[in-house]
């Protein structure tokens, strides 16, 4: 992305991407929110080990359920830092949306 901050828009158009198995969509959204996930983590865990593990289950999260956004009704941001590592759903889940669907 070009953008130094990029609107909820263009995040809400890669996860979109995302959605449907396109990786350099998810590595732009990755690059664009990273560092408030890492801060979020931080503050979490305040070990850097296990903020780097949650940090990584969270984005793991994000590319197997990219396609629940658009019904979640909530920003790519608030979306994404809503994801619990610690409460991940399974993507087997039912209602889990498969890469690439």
């Amino acid at each position: 992305m070009s953008q130094a901050t990029p609107s909820d828009a263009d995040l809400r158009r890669l996860l979109v991407r995302a959605a449907s198995g396109d990786i350099e969509a998810f590595v732009d959204f990755y690059d664009a929110t990273c560092s408030v996930t890492w801060r979020l983590e931080l503050c979490r865990h305040a070990d850097p080990e296990q903020a780097m593990r949650a940090t990584i289950t969270r984005y793991v999260g994000a590319w197997l359920h990219a396609g629940a956004h658009a019904r979640s009704g909530l920003s790519a941001r608030a979306w994404l830092l809503s994801l619990s590592p610690d409460l991940m759903p399974p993507a087997s889940r039912p209602d889990a949306l498969p890469v690439g669907a």
